[in-house]
Parts: structure tokens; C-alpha cells; sequence
């Protein structure tokens, strides 16, 4: 199986170099860039696997970035990593494309789970099954649903016999 590749834009030295460290001591091959501008040209000349980009950024700021890899079709997956912790902020990221955005700081295990699962399942890769509980309830008797099943709802009377507030 070959090494998954990712690209890592952030211009803080020592957090580049932490996650840096971390993706390859997971096995993938990472390409590094410190400033925006060398982030998306990297990106463009060749895409990898996973791109992990910081907002503010030197030069070409994510949002950025992530608006010209979106125009031109590339599907790679975008997580975001930022100090910017505005629901606007992070909303703006996920509709200029971003597969997810986290906030810093941050948990490497949960960053590293996060990109784990965007690499595999945009290779058609199907991420390992999670544990579930099944605790729905069957709302209409009260009783557990069983596993696997649709709980049925009680009904509604239609909209033209409902009581008026």
C-alpha cells in the first residue's frame, strides 16, 4: 500500500514541525510550506492526499487557498487548523470548501483521527466501522427500539385538523 500523501501549510515553525513529526511517524509522506503563497502553488503542481492549512497565513491567506483549489475541480480533502474560533469563521470555511475545520488549540490524536478518516474516505476507502449504541426509543409505546430498527413516531393529524395557537 503506498504512503498517503499531505500537504501541511502553516507558518508557525514549531507547530510545523510537531505535525510534521506526527504524520510521518504514521507513515505518510508529507510536503511542508511555511507561507500561503507556497502552499497553493504546491498544492496545484501536485496534489496529495490530504491538505492540513492553516488560515492566517504569509502572503496567500486559507481561505484563499482553499477558494482556487475548489475553482479548479481538485478534490482533495481541506482541513482547516486555525486560531480563529468564530462560528462565522469557521461556517466561511466550510462553504469556501473545507471537509473540516479545527480550532487551536488542538488534540493530535483527535487531528490525526480527523485525517485519517478524510484520507481514507476520499479514496473510497471505507473508514473503520464505529461502535454504536442503539438507544433509540419507539415513541408512540415508549419501548426500546431493537437494533437496526426504525422507531415508529406517532402520527400527526393532518395540518387542517391541528389546533390553531
Amino acid at each position: 500500500m503506498n504512503a498517503k500523501k499531505i500537504l501541511i501549510v502553516e507558518d508557525n515553525p514549531a507547530l510545523l514541525r510537531g505535525l510534521k513529526d506526527n504524520f510521518q511517524a504514521q507513515g505518510y509522506q508529507v510536503r511542508t510550506a511555511n507561507d500561503g503563497e507556497k502552499g497553493l502553488d504546491a498544492l496545484l503542481r501536485d496534489p496529495p492526499d490530504l491538505v492540513l492549512l492553516d488560515l492566517m497565513l504569509p502572503k496567500v491567506n486559507g481561505y484563499e487557498i482553499c477558494r482556487q483549489a475548489r475553482s479548479r475541480r481538485l478534490n482533495t480533502p481541506i482541513l482547516m487548523l486555525s486560531a480563529k474560533t468564530r462560528e462565522d469563521d469557521v461556517v466561511r470555511g466550510l462553504e469556501l470548501g473545507a471537509d473540516d475545520y479545527m480550532t487551536k488549540p488542538f488534540r493530535i490524536r483527535e487531528l490525526m483521527a480527523r485525517a485519517r478518516h478524510l484520507s481514507q474516505s476520499r479514496a473510497g476507502v471505507s473508514p473503520a466501522p464505529r461502535a454504536s449504541l442503539a438507544v433509540s426509543r419507539d415513541y408512540a409505546s415508549a419501548a426500546p427500539a431493537q437494533a437496526g430498527e426504525t422507531p415508529a413516531l406517532p402520527s400527526r393529524p393532518p395540518v387542517s385538523q391541528q389546533p390553531t395557537p
